[in-house]
């Protein structure tokens, strides 16, 4: 094993039932295994090693599996890239009277993981993920219905000045999903739209305004970030199933 400097501490990994989260099961996992391989992986990262060699190394060396992978490329980031990210991350307060641009799908499917309960990832650097990756086969749900409240709950409590969603138009229903935010925008009386785009992500990297998402890339591009999702998901009152990397930051 590769010596590391974080070898002592204890990762909190929580084993899911999988019945009841049918889409992505840690049942089998070996919480000792993840939280070693997440050191190396992070040791690898620090030494400027290429991030997809490393995960491809430490996940031959500890045997992990497609979905265990995934875990570590969503939650572990080299100490310096998870610490500039955390710096341009601001908090849900500071959406008040400044415009809000949103990651549509990203912030939306991550909300409705955490309604599910589903597992999510508490990356180190400060950001929740879903481990879910669903957004190929995303359909309009009641869950969804209960996400855009929920947001919306959050957004009357912050009112930006303005919140414009951002969806990807070749995800299905992403037409009827941008007219259920536009209603939810006329129903809370705030100012805002929804459009669908082919690729979102161009009107988010670059902007000067808070951005919301998770997705790395996208926060990598902004200056402000904002996990909002996770602002949500906090809201709910039952206690949720994290996969937590927030010691490797």
């Amino acid at each position: 094993m590769i010596p590391h400097p974080t070898s002592h501490i204890r990762l909190p990994i929580v084993v899911f039932n999988e019945q009841t989260h049918a889409d992505f099961s840690m049942s089998m996992l070996d919480q000792e295994t993840l939280r070693t391989a997440a050191g190396d992986f992070l040791f690898l990262m620090d030494r400027g090693y290429p991030r997809s060699a490393c995960l491809q190394l430490v996940g031959n060396r500890y045997n992990l599996n497609a979905q265990h992978r995934e875990v570590l490329h969503r939650g572990v980031f080299a100490r310096k890239e998870a610490k500039d990210r955390r710096d341009r991350l601001v908090g849900i307060e500071q959406l008040v009277g400044l415009k809000l641009l949103v990651d549509g799908h990203n912030v939306i499917i991550t909300t409705e993981s955490g309604l599910a309960g589903r597992p999510l990832i508490a990356a180190n650097d400060g950001v929740i993920r879903d481990v879910a990756r669903i957004s190929h086969r995303y359909r309009i749900s009641t869950l969804t219905h209960q996400a855009i409240d929920l947001l919306f709950q959050v957004l009357h409590e912050y009112p930006p000045q303005e919140t414009l969603f951002f969806l990807d138009a070749p995800i299905r229903q992403s037409g009827e999903l941008a007219a259920a935010l536009r209603a939810a925008l006329k129903s809370w009386s705030l100012p805002g739209d929804a459009q669908t785009l082919k690729v979102p992500e161009s009107r988010l990297i670059g902007s000067e305004n808070i951005v919301a998402s998770s997705d790395s890339a996208v926060l990598d591009g902004v200056g402000l970030g904002l996990d909002f999702a996770a602002a949500a998901i906090r809201c709910l009152s039952r206690e949720l199933d994290l996969i937590d990397f927030t010691f490797l930051s």
